[in-house]
């Protein structure tokens, strides 16, 4: 299927640039969902610009956009792993889709004067720090970003591989969407009750942690254990794991298992592999836990992945 529409929502792109699927669909309520599975030729660049303002949700399983938008100082990245809900008082937008890797994202937009409305109804409704960021008129523009959970990763998988036609489908989404932005909300709401006692990183045990980082990343099909990472890298294991969580948002091992199964699943997404050489690759001698870490992690098996067994929601 070539790609009907464009690259998010970032501009126009032809279908010869591409494979994969773009389609938005409207609700009744107002909301829309724009949902993108699709592989570019190369990477492109784009441009759109409109005086709407936009809020909404963003839910990335994977794919690279650098992205440049006029009410922000500096350039962001949208890449796989990420969920973020945001505020543009108006859409400039400059962006460069990166062909490395598939795209898979669904993107929420919702009305100011529907949130406000929803704020303005039952303000407990909302964590009090999204309450603050929307009951202005004219709010500031503000871009939430934090790690997709294993949740919204289920949501997302059921959404991109829905099997149901017409009414069906619309109904099936219009539910998951829903669900996708409640456990967005929710988890803002933890995180912002959430105090974690600030770590004072001088610049070697900065440069320390990213070594340790790069040593997970190059040494993925045999890992090491914490005791022996920190030893490597010259850091107490107190401080390897303290200060992993205060720099990359994570610890060491949550660190190395999601970066084990999205680089599986970029592999499965390949076909070149079987799923036994692809779960040896990531470092799991047993295809048995391989497949019970991916269930866990995108909600379906790797087979059904894989084969596409896994598109029906039912």
């Amino acid at each position: 299927m070539q790609i009907e529409q464009g690259l998010g929502n970032h501009g126009g792109m032809p279908g010869e640039k591409g494979e994969g699927e773009y389609r938005k669909i409207r609700f009744e309520s107002g909301i829309s969902a724009t949902i993108m599975d699709y592989s570019l030729h190369r990477s492109i660049t784009s441009k759109v610009e409109t005086p709407r303002p936009a809020l909404g949700f963003g839910f990335c399983l994977s794919g690279k956009t650098r992205t440049r938008i006029d009410c922000f100082k500096d350039e962001f990245i949208i890449q796989g792993g990420q969920s973020a809900f945001y505020y543009f008082p108006n859409i400039k937008v400059d962006s460069e889709a990166s062909s490395e890797e598939r795209v898979k994202r669904v993107v929420i937009d919702m009305p100011l004067e529907m949130f406000q409305g929803i704020v303005a109804e039952d303000p407990d409704a909302v964590p009090k720090g999204v309450r603050s960021m929307v009951n202005k008129e004219r709010p500031d523009p503000f871009r939430a970003v934090e790690k997709l959970t294993p949740g919204m990763r289920k949501l997302l998988m059921q959404i991109l591989n829905c099997s149901y036609r017409g009414a069906a489908r619309r109904f099936f989404i219009e539910a998951k969407i829903m669900e996708l932005m409640a456990c967005k909300l929710d988890l803002m709401a933890k995180n912002q009750g959430t105090s974690t006692p600030a770590v004072k990183l001088k610049k070697d045990d900065v440069d320390r942690l990213h070594f340790a980082r790069d040593l997970l990343v190059r040494t993925i099909e045999q890992p090491m254990e914490l005791v022996e990472l920190s030893r490597r890298v010259g850091v107490s294991r107190t401080k390897l794991l303290n200060g992993f969580v205060a720099l990359f948002g994570t610890t060491p091992t949550s660190y190395l298992r999601d970066l084990r199964i999205e680089k599986a699943r970029a592999l499965i997404d390949q076909g070149r592999l079987s799923l036994t050489d692809i779960a040896h690759s990531v470092g799991y001698s047993s295809s048995s836990h391989f497949t019970k870490v991916f269930r866990n992690y995108f909600g379906v098996t790797p087979s059904q992945y894989a084969s596409g067994s896994g598109r029906d929601p039912r």
